[in-house]
């Protein structure tokens, strides 16, 4: 049985209208799921764009806070031998005195100042030893500590000449049987610490 003319036009009509009611909702959704996810990608480039500037300017601001440390830097209260820049280049034994109880070595100590800083005061350790002459073979007899100050007029600064000054070492003459000579002795000496000023 064939349906009537009347019925096959409304099935005819009826088709497309339910069809564009899907495909307009199916555009709508989609649509919508596209503003969304474009919004969401939107906030997350433009919150990513913050975060980026956020930390360039934290970067340069560092780097600026760098800078003035660097510009700003204190000269400390003291430095060690190795930043000092402090070298004894030459010791000379000058004299050798046997008081009897007690034995004096005199030596005098060439000092460079290469470094950056200027200095009020140096701490030195000078070490003595007894040999023999065209010897390598030594012994520990005394050693002393020496604070050499440099007055406000003569302060020791980088690139100055190098500077000279005398230390005296004691010991008791029982300890060696070297003779009370400057070719029995041999000095070292090393900075310990140095104030800048």
């Amino acid at each position: 049985m064939t349906p009537s003319l009347r019925r096959r036009r409304l099935l005819a009509a009826a088709v497309p209208g339910l069809l564009a009611g899907c495909l307009v909702e199916s555009s709508g959704e989609a649509g919508g799921a596209d503003d969304g996810t474009g919004d969401t990608d939107r906030e997350s480039l433009s919150e990513g764009e913050e975060s980026g500037a956020e930390q360039t300017d934290g970067e340069e601001s560092d780097g600026a806070d760098d800078d003035d440390e660097a510009d700003g830097a204190e000269t400390p209260e003291e430095v060690g031998p190795d930043g000092s820049g402090l070298v004894v280049t030459n010791v000379d034994v000058l004299d050798v005195t046997d008081g009897g109880y007690e034995t004096t070595v005199e030596a005098r100590l060439t000092v460079e100042n290469a470094g950056r800083f200027t200095y009020g005061t140096v701490y030195f350790r000078v070490d003595a030893y007894a040999t023999r002459p065209n010897s390598i073979e030594r012994e520990a007899v005394g050693y002393a500590s020496q604070r050499v100050e440099y007055s406000a007029d003569d302060r020791f600064d980088g690139g100055d000449d190098p500077r000279r000054f005398t230390v005296e070492i004691d010991f008791r003459s029982r300890d060696t049987r070297a003779r009370p000579d400057p070719d029995w002795y041999e000095v070292d000496a090393a900075v310990r610490r140095a104030e800048p000023v």
